[in-house]
């Protein structure tokens, strides 16, 4: 039996009944902070815990993005959205996302839509212990190129464990020289990225989303109290800004991020934005590999 399946199954389950019911809200002129908070607050509500921020990423944007405080972005016609969201029941997580449009799309951003699941398919029909995982990069690498698209050459799929994201593994969405095989009992986070622009994602200035990584000494006090909270509600998984607003006024509590970055207390995702500003599409499910194949937990 594998160390956590129930949890496993269960975080699955909760995340995919989210993930159903969120999609009938992406509608032109809905706010992003109502999304994501309508997915967080299904989360608590259906018997899990939050693994991470929901990432509500639109069009060029690939990832790491969700509400800001006080965020008043609202969806528009012909958005590509992609929709992020994680569930841990005890430390084990089901991770998954989808991608939609916001109304009326076009052809072009149905079909980069289409690319990204069928990478993601196929990329789980070929998963099976021995498996190596550059075959696995190759056939999602394959899939989106035969649409016109790009792969995303540096997000990657990756494996989970308890509390854990992301581990020292990931899985290509490329064919590489360098491989490992896949093992049974192993927990992957499978995510294609297709794209109609260069296939390279850059940094943005900005970013939402953070994790804990040590205590370090600060003589800012509000910095000392932000660390303080930090360790004690977010010690191993990721958190954002927004859960954050009602410890200390704005204002400070910006600062002291800044200051806790700058130290190395807290590490910061910024925002992904595709380099050349293309439209980015994404699928994701988790699965557990089993002895001829593997189980699909975030199956809607």
């Amino acid at each position: 039996m594998i160390e956590g399946y129930e949890e496993y199954k269960k975080a699955g389950e909760i995340a995919a009944s989210v993930m159903k019911d969120v999609l009938k809200l992406i509608k032109p002129g809905v706010k992003i902070n109502e999304i994501v908070e309508f997915v967080e607050r299904e989360i608590l509500k259906r018997g899990g815990n939050i693994a991470f921020p929901c990432n509500l990423s639109v069009n060029e944007i690939a990832a790491h993005d969700t509400a800001r405080i006080d965020d008043d972005r609202k969806l528009k016609e012909g958005d590509l959205v992609k929709i992020d969201l994680g569930v841990h029941v005890n430390g084990y997580i089901a991770d998954m996302a989808k991608s939609i449009i916001v109304g009326k799309g076009n052809k072009e951003k149905e079909l980069l839509i289409k690319a990204s699941e069928e990478a993601l398919d196929e990329a789980i029909n070929k998963i099976k212990p021995g498996v190596k995982s550059n075959e696995i990069g190759k056939v999602i690498e394959e899939t989106i190129r035969s649409y016109g698209f790009k792969p995303i050459v540096n997000l990657t799929g990756h494996f989970l464990s308890r509390y854990n994201l992301h581990t020292n593994k990931v899985l290509f969405n490329i064919y590489t020289r360098h491989y490992f095989e896949i093992k049974e009992g192993d927990v992957i986070a499978i995510e294609p990225f297709a794209t109609n622009g260069y296939g390279k994602v850059i940094d943005e200035a900005e970013a939402l989303i953070y994790k804990f990584l040590k205590r370090k000494p600060t003589r800012n006090i509000y910095a000392r109290k932000l660390l303080d909270y930090i360790e004690r509600r977010y010690p191993h998984l990721p958190f954002c800004e927004r859960w954050l607003k009602d410890i200390m006024p704005k204002i400070n509590l910006y600062s002291a991020l800044r200051e806790l970055i700058n130290i190395g207390s807290i590490y910061a995702y910024n925002i992904l934005r595709e380099k050349d500003r293309g439209v980015v599409s994404q699928a994701e499910h988790t699965v557990i590999v089993k002895k001829d194949g593997c189980e699909i937990i975030t199956s809607i």
